[in-house]
């Protein structure tokens, strides 16, 4: 048995020496799902060199409290462990462990990331939410997943292989933790025999260096290997949109948008925004829905990552938006119903046809059920 995308040769992925603006970035990368590595462009940010040091993290965020992966074969069902960075520098050599820690500014450690140029407009500023930090002394494998979020990886120390799967094969992608999205397959041994669609896929190769930066689009299937030296990585997801929000003032603003910018500067939305519940999807073609098909749109669409009562609190945000915006009171909510209502609402607003909040439960069920 091989590695995973050993069964043919690879695809290539599209490699470019500079940098675009944002809303070339957008229309030519993010928005049709294209891939791209963008080599080089993490060494002008002014501590690319210090974090290749021990000490320097030591020194400057020692106290930081880190989440430790306990295997670097990576096993979502071993539960991590949290330690100082300190701390963990004084064992990551010798053990076989490493972080994985989410960032969230005004936090120090966010000084230390940087968000590149064909980031910097409102488009996507207002998108981002969250950034990780990954290091190791090198060795660490993932398991084949996929994210539900944009997501530019920058590597600052050592190298790392993406192995890829787009996303329109998500057919033949066995998928067996969905909830969790990511796949049982042993990524180091494939059995052919047990997961059989893996052989009939193409799969695309991105090398990174020192200094590259990964932008990997929203739900593409992958698996990263990290050099068998020390590695230290830095990736920013954002949620993704069918427009580039903003656009004309992005266009006025492009000689002004420097080269990169601290992540210190800027707030990450990490959660979920009324108007972002409501897809396109879930109207008829006389324009309308019901409450349980937006529900059930909505909750296809509900980030894998999210847990359990997050997704219910998220639909008893979508329900109280129904019913406040279902002006005429007919039970279909039409988009321009939608567009004319204010998406901050009211806390406990309930009409007269409105859902009681002990029936939640139960529709909330209801909706995993039909799914």
């Amino acid at each position: 048995m091989q590695p995973i995308g050993s069964h043919m040769p690879p695809m290539p992925i599209e490699e470019r020496d500079d940098l675009p603006n944002p809303i070339e970035f957008y229309d030519n990368y993010v928005k049709p799902g294209v891939p791209v590595v963008f080599k080089g462009i993490a060494k002008k940010f002014p501590n690319f060199n210090d974090m290749k040091s021990d000490e320097y993290l030591r020194e400057k965020h020692g106290d930081f409290e880190v989440l430790v992966e306990t295997a670097k074969k990576e096993d979502r069902n071993n539960p991590p462990r949290t330690m100082n960075l300190s701390n963990y520098l004084s064992i990551y050599e010798k053990e076989d462990v490493y972080v994985v820690q989410t960032m969230f500014p005004p936090e120090a450690f966010t000084k230390e990331a940087f968000v590149p140029k064909c980031l910097l407009c409102q488009g996507f500023l207002d998108r981002l939410n969250m950034v990780i930090m990954w290091l190791s002394s090198g060795g660490t494998k993932s398991v084949l997943h996929n994210d539900s979020f944009e997501n530019l990886n920058c590597v600052l120390d050592g190298t790392k292989e993406f192995v890829m799967i787009d996303r329109k094969h998500a057919d033949l992608v066995p998928i067996d933790n969905p909830d969790r999205g990511f796949s049982s397959v042993d990524v180091e041994k494939v059995d052919m025999h047990k997961y059989p669609t893996l052989g009939k896929l193409p799969w695309y190769i991105a090398n990174m260096e020192a200094g590259d930066c990964f932008y990997i689009p929203k739900n593409w299937f992958h698996h990263v290997n990290s050099s068998q030296t020390r590695n230290l990585a830095i990736n920013i997801w954002w949620r993704s949109s069918k427009e580039f929000k903003h656009r004309e003032e992005c266009e006025k603003s492009l000689a002004d948008i420097p080269e990169y910018d601290t992540l210190w500067n800027y707030r990450l939305n990490n959660g979920i925004k009324i108007e972002d519940l409501v897809f396109a999807d879930a109207f008829s073609e006389n324009g309308t829905t019901t409450l349980i098909n937006l529900l059930k749109i909505t909750y296809k669409t509900l980030p894998k990552e999210m847990e359990a009562k997050q997704k219910r609190e998220a639909l008893e945000k979508l329900q109280e938006l129904f019913y406040q915006a279902d002006a005429n009171k007919d039970k279909l909510l039409s988009k321009d119903e939608i567009t004319s209502t204010a998406s901050s609402l009211v806390q406990d607003f309930l009409t007269d046809e409105a859902v009681l909040e002990e029936e939640v439960d139960e529709l909330y069920d209801e909706v995993k059920e039909e799914l």
